[in-house]
């Protein structure tokens, strides 16, 4: 699972973020579409995988990847953890995506590396 992280943390880029996300890590403004990817790849609604999100300390929305046991994938958690913040974890909220279909920024980050 962990490469399958850095693979998705290897292709996004600044053209990947939505205007106005930029943000002071490589990852600020990833984490929709980053973690929208890896569940796709991780099978989507026939995994154990489920999105959820929570604002943080600056109140941005935070997404990432739980399932039933409460494990934690997050593939943009570095914008965090680097800067010795904590993700908002404890405040998280199933919910689903925008879309049923990966987006339009999911489907380049699964086309970069290979899974789309």
């Amino acid at each position: 699972m962990q490469d399958l992280i850095k693979r998705i943390q290897s292709v996004l880029e600044p053209s990947l973020l939505k205007k106005g996300y930029e943000g002071s890590h490589r990852l600020s403004g990833h984490c929709y579409a980053a973690s929208e990817a890896l569940y796709h790849a991780l099978g989507g609604q026939d995994s154990e995988w489920f999105p959820v999100r929570a604002r943080d300390d600056e109140n941005i929305t935070h997404w990432w990847l739980e399932n039933e046991e409460g494990e934690i994938l997050d593939p943009t958690h570095e914008q965090y953890t680097e800067q010795e913040k904590t993700p908002p974890y404890a405040h998280g909220r199933r919910g689903g995506f925008l879309t049923k279909e990966p987006s339009k920024r999911a489907r380049k980050i699964l086309a970069a590396i290979g899974e789309g």
